[in-house]
C-alpha cells in the first residue's frame, strides 16, 4: 500500500469512528492536568490516540523514506562516480573522485591503483565516456594522431605523450617545430621530435636548432651518424662536432664507432685531428684518438703517446706497436680482437 493510500484510509477511518462514536455520545468529557483542564467530544478523545498514532507513523514513514531516498542516492552517485574512475583510469589520469558509501570507498581505493587497459578491440559499452576513450586509446595505440581538444589530457599524461609522438611522426614540420620550442615540451618529446628530424629533415636545418637543444648519448650518436653521410659541403665543422661531444659523456667505444661512420666522409686528417682535440679536452678519450692513429697507421704518434703511459694502459696499442716495429705490418687490431 502507498503512503498516499494509507493517509486516505486511515483518516476515513478516524472519520467513521469519529461519527459512530459522536452518534452513541455526544456528550464532553474533561481531562484535567495539573491547573490545565481541556474539554474535548468523547468521540474526539475515541479519535485521538488514532491519529496521534498515523501522524507518528507518518512521520516514521517519512524519515525513513528520506533516509533510503538520500542512501540509494549516494549509491547510485557512487556507481557512476566508479564508472568515472575507470575512465580516468583507462585514460592514464590521476583520479580526484571521492565516494560516500565506504564499500564503494575500498573499491575506489583499489582502482585507483590499477593501470587499467584494454585489449579487445570488440569492447564495448553502455557509457558513452568509456566507449569513447577506448576509441581514443585504440587510436592512440594504432599510431593515429587525435587533436589536443578532443583528447583533453594533461601535457605529462603518458596517452598525451604517445599521442604527440604520433604527430610527430606523421608529421615533419612539426618534428621541427617541435624541436625549435625545447621549452615547451619535455626531454622525452624533444628527444623523439629530434630522432625524427634527423630522419626526415636536411643537416642544414638541423645544424639551425641543435644550439639550443639539450642532447643525450643517443642523440648525440645519432646527429653525428646523420652529419657523416652528409656531402662534406654542408656537414659540420671539427669545431661543432667537438663541441656537440662535450656536452654528453661518451664512451671510447661509443667514439669509435662514430670514428668508423666519420672515416667514409672525412679526410685523414681531419678525422685525425678532432679525436686529437677530443683527447687533449679529456684524456679518458685517448683510447679513441689511438684506435683512430691505429686505423691510418701513425705509428710514430701512436708511440710518442705511449711512452708516458703506465704498464697496464693501453696494452693491445703498445702490442699493436710492437708487431709494427718487428716488421709484422700484416697485424691490425681487429686480428689482435680489439674490442
Amino acid at each position: 500500500m502507498g503512503l498516499k493510500k494509507y493517509i486516505i484510509g486511515s483518516l476515513l477511518l478516524a472519520i467513521i469512528i469519529f461519527g459512530y462514536t459522536f452518534s452513541i455520545e455526544a456528550g464532553d468529557y474533561r481531562v484535567q492536568i495539573v491547573d490545565y483542564t481541556i474539554i474535548l467530544p468523547v468521540a474526539l478523545w475515541v479519535v485521538l490516540p488514532m491519529v496521534t498514532l498515523l501522524v507518528l507513523t507518518i512521520i516514521h514513514i517519512l524519515f525513513y523514506g528520506l533516509k533510503n531516498y538520500f542512501t540509494i542516492k549516494a549509491v547510485t552517485k557512487d556507481s557512476q562516480s566508479v564508472i568515472s574512475l575507470i575512465n580516468k583510469r583507462l585514460l592514464k589520469e590521476t583520479s580526484s573522485v571521492n565516494f560516500q558509501n565506504e564499500n564503494f570507498k575500498e573499491i575506489g581505493s583499489i582502482i585507483k591503483q590499477l593501470d587499467i587497459d584494454v585489449s579487445n578491440s570488440n569492447f564495448s559499452s553502455h557509457d558513452k565516456d568509456i566507449s569513447k576513450s577506448v576509441e581514443q586509446l585504440f587510436n592512440i595505440k594504432s599510431g593515429k594522431y587525435i587533436p589536443s581538444k578532443e583528447l583533453k589530457l594533461d601535457a605529462n599524461n603518458p596517452l598525451m605523450i604517445e599521442n604527440t609522438k604520433n604527430r610527430i611522426a606523421l608529421d615533419d614540420n612539426f618534428a621541427l617545430e617541435v624541436v625549435k620550442s625545447p621549452e615547451k615540451n619535455t626531454q622525452e618529446i624533444i628527444k623523439y621530435a629530434f630522432l625524427k628530424v634527423l630522419e626526415s629533415k636536411s643537416m642544414t636545418s638541423i645544424k639551425k636548432v641543435i644550439a639550443d637543444l639539450k642532447l643525450d648519448n643517443t642523440m648525440v650518436q645519432a646527429l653525428l651518424k646523420k652529419d657523416s653521410e652528409q656531402n662534406p659541403e654542408f656537414a659540420m665543422t671539427n669545431d661543432i662536432i667537438l663541441s656537440t661531444i662535450k656536452k654528453v659523456e661518451l664512451s671510447n667505444t661509443e667514439l669509435i664507432e662514430i670514428a668508423k661512420d666519420y672515416k667514409k666522409m672525412m679526410t685523414p686528417d681531419q678525422i685525425i685531428k678532432l679525436f686529437e682535440d677530443l683527447a687533449q679536452e679529456k684524456e679518458q678519450y685517448t683510447t679513441a684518438y689511438l684506435y683512430v692513429l691505429a686505423e691510418y697507421e701513425m705509428i710514430d704518434k701512436m708511440r710518442d703517446i705511449l711512452v708516458n703511459s703506465s704498464t697496464n694502459e693501453y696494452v693491445p696499442f703498445k702490442a699493436l706497436v710492437d708487431l709494427k716495429d718487428a716488421g709484422k705490418h700484416t697485424y691490425s687490431l681487429d686480428t689482435l680482437s680489439y674490442k
